[in-house]
């Protein structure tokens, strides 16, 4: 049974190498589910369990996104995360606009800054007198700040509350990496039923779960199956050229054989005076060469000739 499902899986991976044009080292990016799945059925390894089952080296990656996701679920997914993050880091891009901002914010904060330094003793001394002029407003009215506070604390806090993104979930950050053709080839491992059911309608994304029994790579979908018989075959195509290119050198070889033959044994046959000479010169090497090519032509036998030469004389 064993051999059985390496036997799918190896003719599986073959098939993407052959139409989808995948190759060593394949990128495999892990779902968060995934991870924790694995650690939970003591297949932690993916380092070594991966790559024996795709039969090739492998490049396991996860996201900024996975990760996060991960560290939201609270301390029981702590190992889990901690495992996330042992793999390698693929730049999803989702969150950079923003970082991009906060950095901008920053270096602009510096620059005024710097050009406001000579004003800040006089502002500092504006804040002095405002600040005397609140604590005698303050200490005649205490009572009935305190009564309004709390509502008016209240909507000072609303005031200053900033409108934050939600971050994007792992399985819409995985989908926005394998775009709409899986382009850049990858393997996609994750638990997830309904993201797996997704991600199986685009053509040539091959798809890694975990079970009890270990993992296991899905067999290809009809769609992948349909688009590699409508498309071209990469592998093919890269065979046919390659072919090409061979059979093109071979005749361009014999060619160079028959010429070499022709001056060798036309300047030794028809050679006379001083062109049959210097051809015969030139061909000397040429001669040698083309003898060691030309080892399946029968020799003429000496016995032959000398025979014939007899008779010719006793005629």
């Amino acid at each position: 049974m064993r051999r059985k499902k390496h036997k799918q899986t190896r003719r599986a991976t073959n098939y993407y190498r052959i139409n989808y044009g995948f190759h060593e080292p394949y990128k495999v990016l892990l779902d968060g589910n995934f991870i924790h799945a694995t650690r939970a059925l003591n297949l932690s390894d993916l380092d070594s369990h991966i790559p024996k089952l795709l039969g090739g080296s492998c490049k396991l990656y996860t996201t900024k996104c996975i990760t996060g996701e991960l560290r939201s679920l609270g301390s029981e997914f702590s190992a889990t995360t901690a495992a996330a993050r042992s793999f390698t880091l693929h730049k999803c891009g989702h969150g950079d606009d923003e970082h991009h901002h906060h950095q901008q914010h920053h270096e602009h904060g510096q620059e005024s800054h710097h050009r406001s330094m000579e004003d800040d003793e006089q502002q500092q001394q504006q804040q002095k007198k405002k600040r005397k002029r609140k604590k005698g407003m303050e200490e005649g009215d205490t009572a009935a700040r305190l009564e309004g506070g709390g509502g008016g604390g209240g909507g000072g806090g609303g005031g200053q509350e900033k409108e934050e993104k939600k971050p994007t979930s792992a399985a819409d950050c995985i989908r926005a990496v394998i775009g709409k053709s899986n382009e850049q080839h990858w393997f996609v491992a994750t638990q997830d039923a309904a993201l797996r059911r997704e991600l199986g309608q685009i053509p040539g994304c091959p798809l890694v779960f975990a079970t009890v029994n270990g993992v296991h790579l899905e067999t290809p979908s009809e769609v992948t199956r349909q688009k590699a018989k409508e498309g071209p075959n990469p592998l093919a195509a890269k065979k046919k050229i390659k072919k090409t290119v061979a059979v093109q050198q071979q005749k361009n070889r014999k060619a160079e054989d028959g010429a070499l033959v022709e001056a060798v044994f036309g300047a030794s046959g028809g050679g006379r005076g001083a062109d049959g000479a210097a051809a015969a010169a030139a061909g000397g090497e040429h001669q040698r060469v083309a003898a060691k090519r030309r080892r399946t032509l029968p020799k003429k036998k000496s016995g032959g000739g000398g025979g014939g030469g007899g008779s010719e004389a006793g005629d």
